[in-house]
């Protein structure tokens, strides 16, 4: 009797400390979102952005006057660009890429390199950039594969841009799709083989031979997809992912029943922080490892420098739960793994902070940017 009392309390005692761990574990990662880590030398990595001319109308910005300030005032050492295949083709299918080809040449003024990002997804809401009858092809939850209905425009497609694009000296790297593996809004993603096919075709398209971008959801220590893009790399690619520290989502609950979306709202009042978890935070190190294992490079293609904006009302508040300070702390963070390119993500929300007075964003873009120059 003795012993099975001592047993029962043994138990409730390892349930209690394991709750206490547990809590302690919580308050440590809402606490400390950007762990501060020690940069382990004075190496500087290349810094880029992400621009898009739909975006910066969204916040009122115009688009080319505020892309080339944008340029001269930071001076990146690359910008990334999205083709939105449902808003640079027409009818017919033909390329509506004027914009684009403006902003290329722009950057090549000033001496910067440009990252095409391409497919079906790409960055910015609502990250699948289909054209709507294309669109209405594919069902909720879907993954596509090389054998679905609109792989094979998606793959002409690709072809097409690639050759219209490819006498551009200053664009380095080609971005093939945008988090392929990662589902949409509407659960839409893309598949391992049909990313491979992708690939097979831009580097047939680039008679310049320039490498490839393949990109994943930062993800958790557990995670093993993002091993099979790698998997697709040759030497001289890079393989990417995202670091991102205070995050929302447009929903904290998203399901369908009986053909009916059912979405909770992401509550106001909470940030989740990504990078402070054991075992569940993005594993960089091995990133970099198995990038490297290919001949590789590694790097960050979105950095969190803007808290999350769901409306343009969001993007006027005085306070922010994410900081321009944070952006410094995050860039530390980074810093001390060794990655030699950090794109920082934000730069539609730094241009509309500044134009309604508020400087402290860009300049603390400028601060990290400029060290290099």
């Amino acid at each position: 009797m003795y012993e099975k009392g001592y047993n029962f309390f043994m138990l409730i005692r390892t349930v209690l400390v394991l709750l206490l761990l547990i809590c302690i574990i919580f308050a440590n990662a809402f606490a400390n979102p950007i762990p501060n880590k020690v940069v382990k030398s004075e190496y500087k990595p290349a810094y880029g952005v992400s621009y898009s001319f739909e975006q910066a109308g969204w916040y009122g910005l115009d688009p080319k006057e505020d892309y080339k300030k944008l340029l001269d005032e930071i001076k990146p050492d690359w910008v990334r660009l999205s083709f939105f295949w449902d808003l640079m083709t027409d009818e017919n299918g033909n390329l509506k890429i004027d914009d684009l080809k403006f902003a290329i040449e722009e950057a090549e003024k000033r001496n910067v390199k440009v990252v095409i990002a391409l497919g079906a997804k790409t960055p910015y809401y609502p990250e699948t950039h289909l054209p709507a009858e294309l669109q209405a092809k594919i069902k909720f939850g879907q993954r596509l594969t090389p054998s679905h209905s609109v792989a094979d425009e998606l793959l002409a497609v690709d072809r097409k841009l690639v050759e219209e694009l490819s006498n551009y000296p200053n664009i380095s790297y080609w971005q093939v799709e945008n988090e392929p593996l990662l589902g949409d809004p509407r659960g839409i993603s893309v598949s391992v083989d049909l990313v491979g096919k992708e690939v097979e075709v831009v580097r047939s398209a680039d008679f310049r031979k320039r490498p490839v971008i393949l990109n994943h959801s930062a993800g958790w220590y557990f995670d093993r997809d993002w091993l099979g893009l790698i998997s697709i790399l040759k030497p001289g690619d890079v393989y990417s992912t995202n670091a991102y520290f205070k995050t929302e989502g447009p929903h904290l609950v998203a399901f369908q029943i009986a053909g009916s979306d059912i979405k909770i709202p992401w509550p106001d009042f909470l940030t989740w922080p990504v990078q402070s978890w054991p075992l569940f935070s993005p594993p960089y190190v091995t990133f970099m490892k198995k990038a490297e294992e290919k001949g590789a490079g590694f790097w960050i293609m979105e950095m969190q420098a803007e808290p999350y904006i769901r409306d343009l009302s969001y993007a006027r508040f005085e306070r922010f739960s994410f900081t321009a300070e944070d952006i410094n702390k995050g860039n530390r963070f980074l810093e001390s793994y060794g990655i030699k390119s950090i794109g920082l993500w934000g730069a539609h929300f730094w241009q509309f902070r500044a134009k309604n007075g508020d400087n402290s964003w860009i300049r603390t873009i400028e601060n990290i940017t400029l060290v290099n120059q």
